[in-house]
């Protein structure tokens, strides 16, 4: 079989499954459609079995595409590591895949990237979002090469490097927040409660402490980004649980309001990298530029 393998059948085999589609896999890598197809039909000729299904909204994985998936992605880790060790003794260049939570993102990790990107322009930093799990998911398949969330998994594969300490809060539009003042959490019976929905710890934070305090909000909506959540809040419609640091400047601004009643919660980001699996050069200066540029001193009241 491998004599029959071409490395770029590999990266098209990965573009059409993380697009689900065979003309969206063909824009991304700048093919037409038909050169995708051919490379795909060859792939699945030289691994002897059907490597997608094709459905009406696109193609999934068969078993055998599954199984795949892993070597493939393999593979690609590997290129990438030849070729940083062939410019070892070069500028530092290659490229590295980091996966954050949005709302973390936004506050702090633009400032720091972007002194990292003038400290090393030939590496190419690749940010994705995403949830706690699904971060934890992709460092443990090499789709990720580290991740930045809220909690520390205690997982046995990774490790967690603390970087930021930070506390969840519950912020509303003043006039929210002065009811709640003066009632505590019976308020919450009439607001609804804005978040970023199941998949969220935030979330999960927050039924936990409605729970323990035996109250319910009048409704509940999931937003996709911090941004909608805190403009939902800024008009009254919702009040929310998020972290401190992706609300400073609207507290300060005075357009949100703590709902001091409600109390706060500890918790800390940090970044997580696999254990098993030897970091590439570009990864490691990432990961110790981003423990040492200062963002521990981005200080919570």
């Amino acid at each position: 079989m491998i004599e029959k393998l071409e490395g770029r059948f590999l990266v098209t085999f990965l573009a059409v499954l993380e697009e689900k589609s065979f003309s969206k896999a063909a824009e991304r890598l700048g093919y037409v459609q038909s050169t995708v197809t051919s490379q795909m039909r060859q792939l699945e000729e030289a691994a002897g079995q059907k490597l997608f299904d094709r459905l009406p909204r696109g193609v999934e994985l068969t078993g055998a595409g599954r199984r795949l998936e892993g070597y493939a992605r393999r593979f690609m880790q590997l290129g990438r590591e030849l070729e940083e060790e062939m410019n070892e003794e070069g500028a530092p260049r290659g490229t590295v895949r980091l996966r954050v939570l949005e709302s973390f993102a936004s506050a702090a990790l633009w400032g720091p990237l972007r002194s990292f990107m003038d400290a090393y322009p030939d590496i190419d930093v690749q940010v994705e979002a995403g949830f706690q799990a699904e971060t934890l998911e992709a460092v443990r398949s090499r789709q990720a090469d580290m991740g930045l969330v809220p909690a520390d998994p205690c997982a046995a594969d990774l490790a967690f490097d603390p970087l930021l300490e930070d506390e969840l809060m519950w912020i509303a539009a003043p006039r929210e927040a002065e009811a709640i003042g003066r009632e505590g959490w019976s308020a919450i019976r009439r607001m609804r409660v804005a978040g970023f929905g199941e998949r969220c710890m935030y979330s999960h934070a927050a039924e936990a402490q409605l729970a323990a305090q035996r109250t319910a909000p009048a409704g509940r909506a999931a937003f996709a980004s911090m941004d909608m959540i805190k403009r939902a809040a800024c008009s009254g419609w919702a009040l929310a649980l998020v972290p401190h640091s992706a609300v400073a400047a609207e507290l300060a601004a005075g357009v949100l309001a703590e709902c001091v009643p409600l109390g706060r919660q500890p918790i800390c980001h940090g970044l997580i990298r696999h254990k098993p699996r030897e970091a590439s050069r570009a990864a490691q200066l990432l990961h110790r530029y981003l423990l040492g540029c200062g963002m521990k001193e981005v200080m919570i009241e």
